[in-house]
C-alpha cells in the first residue's frame, strides 16, 4: 500500500509538499512527525486540535493508493 500526501495552505493555495510515500513511517519521517500522528491524520481518527485553527496552520491530507496485483488485473 502506498500513500500520497499532499501538505498546503488551505486559503492561499501555496503547496508544500505533494509526495507520494510507500509507507507511513517514511511519510513520518518526512514530515518530522511520529508514527502515531501521521497514522492518526491519516485514519481521521482525531478532531484537529485547537493550534490547527491558527492562521499559518497548514492543511495535511494523506490518501492510501491501494495496488492491485497484475494477477488481479489478469482475470
Amino acid at each position: 500500500m502506498k500513500f500520497i500526501c499532499k501538505v498546503y495552505h488551505p486559503q492561499e493555495n501555496f503547496i508544500l509538499l505533494n509526495k507520494e510515500f510507500n509507507s507511513l513511517t517514511e511519510l513520518s519521517n518526512e514530515l518530522g512527525l511520529t508514527y502515531q500522528q501521521v497514522a492518526d491524520i491519516s485514519s481521521k481518527r482525531r478532531k484537529p486540535k485547537e493550534y490547527r485553527k491558527f492562521k499559518f496552520y497548514p492543511k495535511i491530507e494523506i490518501e492510501k493508493i491501494n495496488i492491485i496485483s497484475k494477477k488481479n488485473n489478469n482475470e
